[in-house]
């Protein structure tokens, strides 16, 4: 630990900042972050790092750096988004001796208390920028730090403090809300913050993992440590990884770290417990403010976005600008008028993105071919294309995502909580016709039913495809056991927590962290905006996975319940009804709904067959194209519930062609003649 403070040195291109913009562009937060490794020392790595990082270019408009070292066969790659500390913090960003270097994506929200600690033991700061705190918390205390750390990030650190090559450490936060890959090409390591960059740069090859495609159909994304590439992975949320130089390359190790946060005092009744709730969301909103530019919150209407809108005006001399999407030719106005009625009794200025229907399902297949794996997450590009709009005026945005995973904000979590009974009524579940429940919410209802080890019900209880239907569309030799593994990786230890405890904790990690968070930071980053999740902030999500399941899913099927009493003091006259009231504990759940649903049953009709298994289909090459025969005209002869699972192939063909391109070129777009109306 050096206690002077020093300038760093910087050696010919040590480090590099783009001539091309003021040199006061310093910041580091949301951006993109990208490095590569050789164990051979005499190899150049320049170049590649070079065109890796250019091509995050979209995640940090606002400047670049890089860092070599040992040499050039080691290299730091940074794109920055200009936030906070606006004239510093530059990255790479290094100790006083050079010898720890950190590239950062994210935020620290309780920097300025590791700051005073690391004061106190003596270290000297040079700039206000949150990312020091890393490089002086890792001096002092290792990996140790990850434990302090309150924020939403994803990091790679160089340490060549020791007597060899030195080591490169990954890190994501642990509710998993920044992504970081991480793969093996030839004799390199790489790592970047989007795995479509590494494919554009030549990093991947064209050998697919066949168990991902099991994943894929149960979950409608594959789990990390895993991507679709054999040679590339995703860290999962709140794991590190070491790769240590001069070492034979070998696929990467991932150990999961835990955090202090702990509610000082666990509330023992209902009205505590909402209290609680209450001043854990405030502090926490209060924390994610930190910004040297405007804010920004995305209003949806419901609930979760039109508290975090009142919080923020509370804690401001100024409301923040709002904004919301809807769709134009809606014939009920779809969520716009939901954001005008929130935004009108929240007092808060609201900027409107209205596009088509046509205009959606056109922009649809980028989003798929966009990203680095498939999602089947749809309602996702609603949010990317509104960050459009919001990058106008606004580079930070808060959001009310993250609420409903760890709350029991889903119809899947009242399953769980009426287990007991489900498992009373599995005959009758048995005689229902298939088509008497909404999607295919039967056939999952009756596998729930029946299943009662807990790994394997709550598989079911997120399954797109069951483990077995999946297992039999790939034809792998594979014991479907193995696909509740992920399941099994996120399960808490046994510590008391109950059964719908345990499941939300599953849900958060998995679904929530691999699912809507990295779909939702893609597309965000492609407008160069950042996203912040208020609901997972580390000392809030603390408390709420201690709250007990009663108040979160009651027994009377209520979701968010006592959240939503919680909040009701916050919120104004006007929208307690619409927001807090039995339909909306019960009902259908509020959010970026599509108008898939409509243009679904006509392509089911017409182009789906052609589609998934004509000349051009790339899925009978990796799933049985009679299974899929079947599963299509089951629903479009016989009428059954089966959009999930027909949606999801549609997703996996999509991006089979982007990713595998042949004969049949790119995907065809479903209207190439719509248009975006904005308002």
């Amino acid at each position: 630990m050096h206690r002077v403070p020093a300038r760093p040195h910087h050696r010919g291109r040590q480090l590099v900042n783009s001539s091309r913009l003021p040199c006061n562009l310093g910041a580091h937060l949301m951006c993109g972050i990208a490095g590569v490794l050789a164990n051979d020392g005499r190899r150049d790595v320049t170049a590649l790092v070079e065109r890796l990082t250019t091509a995050h270019a979209h995640r940090g408009p606002d400047g670049s750096g890089y860092r070599f070292f040992r040499g050039r066969s080691v290299a730091f790659g940074h794109r920055r988004l200009s936030i906070v500390d606006l004239e510093g913090g530059a990255q790479p960003m290094s100790n006083e001796d050079e010898r720890v270097w950190v590239v950062f994506n994210g935020e620290l929200y309780n920097h300025l208390e590791l700051r005073n600690d690391l004061e106190a033991l003596g270290h000297r700061f040079r700039t206000r920028s949150d990312v020091e705190a890393v490089v002086h918390g890792w001096e002092a205390w290792g990996t140790g730090v990850l434990e302090r750390m309150n924020g939403m990030y994803a990091f790679a650190l160089f340490d060549g403090r020791g007597d060899g090559p030195g080591e490169v450490w990954l890190a994501r936060d642990p509710a998993g809300i920044k992504p970081l890959y991480v793969g093996l090409a030839g004799d390199l390591w790489w790592f970047g913050s989007e795995l479509a960059a590494a494919r554009r740069c030549g990093l991947l090859d064209a050998d697919l993992r066949p168990e991902a495609f099991d994943e894929y159909l149960v979950y409608r994304f594959v789990p990390s440590p895993g991507t679709f590439y054999q040679t590339a992975w995703k860290l999962p949320p709140g794991h590190t990884c070491c790769l240590r130089l001069g070492e034979p390359l070998a696929g990467p190790a991932f150990t999961p770290f835990k955090t202090r946060f702990e509610p000082a005092v666990i509330p023992a009744r209902r009205g505590e417990w909402a209290e609680a709730l209450r001043d854990g969301i405030r502090a926490a909103v209060s924390r994610q403010l930190m910004s040297d530019v405007p804010l920004g919150v995305l209003l949806s209407g419901g609930v979760d976005s039109s508290v975090i809108a009142r919080l923020m005006h509370e804690a401001s001399d100024h409301p923040p600008q709002a904004f919301a999407v809807g769709f134009a030719d809606d014939p009920d106005g779809g969520e716009l008028p939901a954001a005008r009625r929130a935004a009108a009794a929240l007092q808060v200025p609201l900027a409107e993105l209205a596009i088509t229907r046509k205009g959606f399902l056109a922009a649809w297949p980028d989003q798929i071919s966009g990203l680095g794996e498939p999602i089947a997450n749809t309602g996702v590009l609603l949010v990317g294309m509104l960050c459009r709009q919001v990058r106008r005026s606004r580079k930070v945005v808060l959001t009310g995502q993250g609420a409903d995973e760890p709350l029991g904000g889903y119809a899947r979590h009242t399953a769980e909580r009426w287990f007991p009974l489900a498992r009373r009524l599995a005959r009758f579940l048995g005689w229902m016709p298939e088509g008497s429940m909404a999607s295919d919410r039967l056939s999952r209802m009756r596998r729930v039913a029946t299943e009662a080890d807990e790994a394997r019900r709550f598989a079911e209880i997120l399954a797109v495809f069951s483990p077995r239907e999946a297992v039999g569309l790939t034809r792998h030799a594979l014991d479907s056991a193995a696909l509740v593994d992920p399941v099994r990786r996120w399960l808490p230890s046994s510590d008391g927590a109950d059964s719908l405890n345990r499941l939300l904790q599953v849900d958060s990690r998995l679904s929530l962290a691999d699912d809507l968070l990295l779909a939702a930071d893609h597309m965000s980053m492609a407008s160069s905006v950042e996203l912040r999740v208020p609901f997972l902030d580390l000392e809030l999500l603390a408390l709420i996975e201690r709250m007990p399941s009663r108040y979160k899913v009651s027994f009377a099927g209520e979701r968010k319940w006592l959240y939503r009493e919680a909040v009701s003091t916050l919120l104004p006259t006007a929208l307690r009804a619409p927001l807090l009231g039995w339909r909306s504990r019960t009902g259908r759940k509020l959010g970026f709904s599509t108008p898939l649903d409509d243009w679904f049953q006509s392509w089911l009709r017409s182009d789906a067959e052609a589609y998934l298994l004509g000349k051009e289909a790339r899925g009978p090459a990796f799933l049985e194209a009679g299974r899929m025969r079947s599963l299509l005209a089951g629903a479009r002869d016989r009428g059954l519930p089966r959009a999930r699972q027909i949606l999801s192939l549609y997703v996996l063909e999509t991006w089979l062609r982007a990713a595998l391109p042949g004969p049949g070129g790119p995907p065809k777009r479903v209207d190439a003649g719509a248009e975006v109306v904005r308002a």
